[in-house]
Formats: structure tokens, sequence, C-alpha cells
């Protein structure tokens, strides 16, 4: 009875130590020890929309989990005047636009004074023509077409600590537009994606 008792035992403990081994040699991206801070940005971006040089301003924020971890949301919205004619010439029209959704996104070696991160926006967007010059009656721009689109920005960015509460960082992407539908001008998917090269202010707790 008394190797049965103990026999038992012994199995008893080497599950435990078994479970414990297991459970310490889990990486989990959420755990006790995980650690939550928090950050907001100002951004700019350069890039080609309709055949156009163009500015959006905007900005990103979220949490990042173990200094690692980018999960987050943003928009960016057309800044620069954008202009475009039928092919007769005869009439010119405004393009007006913006765009945004979830920020996800991964940092290699965060403390490091000068490392990378790997963002990529998911979302929505919409864009509008109106003729140029059109009157403002009561705060709306009198509008010709509106269209939705779905948009996925990937980009690689170049940070640098300035301070503990202040990133600074360069970079470039792409964003890819899908479901732009205009017929005034034909503006198509292709007259939306295009490369970006962007600036960006970021401040809170790293």
């Amino acid at each position: 009875m008394k190797k049965v008792i103990l026999i038992f035992y012994s199995l008893l403990l080497g599950t435990n130590l078994i479970a414990q081994d297991d459970s310490s040699d889990m990486k989990t991206i959420f755990s006790r020890k995980s650690e939550i801070r928090g950050f907001g940005s100002f951004d700019l971006k350069l890039t080609d929309f309709n055949e156009d040089k163009a500015l959006f301003i905007g900005g990103h924020g979220g949490v990042i989990l173990n200094q690692k971890f980018i999960f987050g949301g943003g928009g960016y919205g057309l800044a620069t005047p954008n202009t475009f004619d039928l092919a007769d010439g005869r009439q010119e029209f405004e393009l007006y636009g913006g765009y945004g959704g979830i920020m996800l996104g991964f940092i290699i070696a965060p403390v490091e004074i000068i490392h990378v991160s790997f963002p990529v926006l998911i979302g929505a967007g919409g864009i509008e023509v109106a003729e140029e010059g059109a009157p403002i009656v009561e705060g709306e721009r009198s509008i010709l077409e509106r269209s939705a689109f779905f948009v996925v920005e990937p980009a690689v960015e170049i940070e640098i600590n300035v301070m503990r509460f202040m990133r600074m960082s360069i970079g470039g992407g792409y964003r890819l537009v899908q479901g732009a539908d205009l017929a005034v001008g034909n503006i198509t998917n292709e007259d939306l994606s295009s490369w970006t090269a962007g600036l960006s202010f970021k401040f809170g707790k790293f």
C-alpha cells in the first residue's frame, strides 16, 4: 500500500512539474506580465493621387504592447488642391478625399535610438468630385459624384527615439485602393493607388 501511495505521489509531483515547465515555456502576446503603453501622432504623407502630386495630413495612435506590437487606428485627408479636366478641356473639376482604418504594426529593437517599424493600415475611404470653384451652400459644397473604397497601406519606417516621450519617423509605403469608381473623369483604383513617403511625429509613453 505504501508503494502504491509513493508511486501515485511521484506521478502527481511529476505531472505538476511538467505542467509548470509547459506554462513557463509558453510565450504569448497577452499575459499577466504584458506591458501596455499608448501614443498618438501627427503625420504627413506625400504621394500621387489621381495622377497629381498630393499631400495627406492626419495621424494615428493606439497602444503598444510589450514595446513591440502596435494596435490602433489612423486617418488621413487630402490637404492639397487636386484638379482635373475632361478630354475636351472645357470644364475643370476638383477632387476631395480621405481614408482611415485600423492600424497594426511591429517594432524591431524599440529601445535602440534608431530602429525599424512595420505598420499597416486597413480600412476604407471616400472621394468626391465637384466643379472647380463650386459654391459652398450652408457649409456644404455642391458635389457631383461620390465613391467609397477599400484601402490597405503597408509601410516601413525608420524611427528615432528623440526623447522618452517623443519619436520621429520617416518611411515609405504603398496605398492600395479597391472599389473606387467615378464616372466623372473616369477615375479608377489605379488612379488612387500609389507609393507614399511619410514623416511622423509621435508622442506618448513608449
